[in-house]
């Protein structure tokens, strides 16, 4: 693939010489070679015309006499095949007809063998002159092209002045990938004005997963290993980020000098609205809502991880993505601070007084829990998510909001805020691709989220990308069933505080293994419910976990001994299944 950081030039020929004699081959070689021409040497005539009518050269050389003089025949079908190339006839003194002949079919001339150097430089001079002009036309038809795209380019970039850094950087990716034809475009900014560490403000097309909030030598091994080329967005030696674009097959030479404009652009405009805003980095809130601003939440999230390291403390962060399904468009185009306000209210009033929650763009927001576990998190996830009207009683009385959330512990999830915020975002995207909202299971009673599941888990159409957060069905013996779930209790002590739901009755059950699996166990809480208060759930099982490490769910229903059931690590399905235990067994579980 051609470098985005050299333009690709080449003034040399490409030379076919089918010729059997050794000498003229070997002096023909050594001439041009020397000249930097790259050169092809075919001592039988089938060969030299197969190679030459495949390969477009800009000058032949044929030996006429070659099988019986079919040398002078080939002359004219490369000329047929090969329009533009310039095809010369060698022949010796005895063979000057020939040649003769050769030039009325179309050669550029002929040479006399034993040939010298001098004549072999002076017969492809025009053929040099005329390619060397004809590339300069192309390039300036290339340039001329360029220029236009650039300018149309130019005009859009310079209208993301009025608008945020975050919605500037959306547009330069979609102008980016419309004049260079890349796909995927993914705009690396600066996290703050003076930080190393880079954030993902814009993505426009399919790519595998790309970090989030990470160095540049995190961003450059990743494009290094999707082979992506990197622009780096620079004016006046101002550096203001970085574009990272993939291509299928290749860049063209016009395309690198429209990305290299473009990106020039780009960088004065990021540069200038960055500094617009580090203008009013100095103060902690943000102006738009109720948050902090994202600089604020570096600063004291890189305190909270110092001070994590050295007194072997937690804490948990989540990332919450917010978007405004009703809310009607501006007039001037510009998105509503709707969601801002209200989603920052709402979180604000779950929140203890020493969370710091930040906006970080339109409809993204950062919350740091110091002191905070992964059971913790999974609270302060679910109150969020309650509170906005996404899960819960209020559901139904949604304002219109989607919201998505994704929490990471330290040191469980990661030891830098980068690690954090990449899994905490990947968890929010698993969130959105949730079997909850896709199966409508929350409309849904526990029996029948059951039966839905046990008819539809495995279907095709489930993203591979989230693993065991996809739910799995299994089909097992009732004991193996309950050694799964004895198991994943266990694990789920190892790493501390546990939450632990349980079905469970007189004879063999989940409940009576979890109780046996939690008798040694310390912070440990356990809720077990008796089946036989529920007609319905005769022949359910169901088990919840929610721990410093995730969430987790087995349920189903067992027949002659034999359990079908579903489980899975997805916490917006584990807090449903928590609900849904609660109503059917008429008590308040969870928060």
């Amino acid at each position: 693939m051609t470098s985005l950081s050299e333009l690709e030039r080449d003034d040399g020929l490409f030379v076919i010489a089918i010729v059997a004699d050794a000498d003229a081959g070997r002096l023909m070689k050594g001439v041009f070679e020397a000249r930097g021409d790259e050169f092809e040497w075919c001592r039988e005539l089938a060969d030299g015309l197969a190679r030459a009518t495949s390969e477009s050269p800009d000058v032949v050389f044929v030996e006429v006499s070659l099988d019986s003089a079919a040398g002078v025949a080939a002359v004219h079908h490369i000329r047929a095949m090969v329009p533009k190339v310039a095809v010369y006839a060698l022949a010796a003194p005895k063979h000057v007809e020939l040649a003769t002949q050769a030039v009325s079919l179309g050669g550029a001339g002929l040479l006399m063998l034993p040939l010298s150097g001098d004549e072999l430089l002076t017969a492809v001079e025009a053929v040099r002159n005329a390619l060397a002009e004809r590339r300069a036309r192309e390039r300036l038809e290339r340039q001329l092209a360029t220029a236009q795209r650039a300018s149309e380019a130019t005009r859009r970039i310079g209208a993301c002045l009025g608008k945020s850094r975050r919605q500037a950087a959306e547009d330069i990716a979609e102008v980016l990938k419309e004049v260079t034809g890349a796909d995927p475009v993914l705009l690396y900014l600066p996290a703050t004005g003076d930080s190393k560490q880079l954030v993902l403000q814009a993505s426009v097309g399919e790519t595998d997963l790309p970090p989030t909030f990470c160095a540049e030598m995190e961003m450059l091994n990743y494009a290094r290993d999707h082979s992506f080329e990197v622009l780096p967005l620079v004016a006046y030696r101002e550096r203001a980020g970085f574009a990272v674009l993939g291509f299928e097959t290749g860049v063209e030479t016009g395309n690198i000098e429209a990305a290299q404009h473009v990106g020039v652009q780009a960088a004065l405009v990021l540069s200038l609205l960055g500094e617009r805003e580090h203008s009013h980095s100095g103060a902690m809130k943000d102006p738009y809502s109720s948050a902090y601003t994202f600089a604020y939440f570096v600063d004291v999230a890189g305190r909270e991880i110092d001070k994590a390291r050295r007194h072997e403390r937690r804490f948990a962060l989540a990332t919450i993505a917010v978007s405004d399904l009703v809310g009607p468009p501006s007039a001037d185009g510009v998105p509503s601070e709707r969601p801002n306000v209200e989603v920052a209210e709402t979180i604000l009033s779950t929140m203890r007084d020493t969370d710091v929650l930040a906006r970080v763009d339109e409809g993204e927001f950062y919350l740091l829990l110091p002191e905070t576990g992964g059971t913790g998190a999974h609270s302060a996830r679910r109150r969020i998510l309650r509170e906005t009207g996404v899960t819960g009683d209020r559901r139904h009385e949604s304002s219109g909001l989607d919201v998505t959330v994704g929490v990471a512990t330290y040191p469980h999830d990661g030891a830098d805020l980068s690690h954090l915020l990449r899994v905490a975002k990947h968890r929010a995207d698993a969130s959105r691709a949730s079997c909850v909202p896709r199966l409508r299971l929350d409309r849904m009673p526990l029996v029948e989220i059951i039966d839905a599941l046990l008819w539809t888990v495995g279907d095709d159409d489930e993203d591979e990308r989230y693993g065991f957060f996809r739910p799995a069905s299994i089909e097992l013996p009732a004991p193996d069933v309950i050694g799964l779930a004895v198991g994943a209790v266990t694990e789920a002590m190892r790493g501390g505080s546990t939450r632990i739901y349980a079905t469970a009755h007189g004879g063999l059950s989940i409940g009576t293994g979890v109780r046996a699996a939690c008798a040694a166990g310390n912070n440990v809480e356990v809720e077990l419910l008796d089946k036989s208060r529920v007609e319905e759930c005769d022949d359910v099982e169901v088990l919840a976990v929610v721990a410093e490490h995730g969430a987790y769910a087995l349920l189903g229903r067992v027949d002659r001994g034999v359990m079908r059931a579903v489980h899975c690590a997805d916490p917006l399905f584990v807090d449903l299944i928590i609900e849904r235990l609660g109503a059917t067994f008429g008590q308040r579980l969870g928060d």
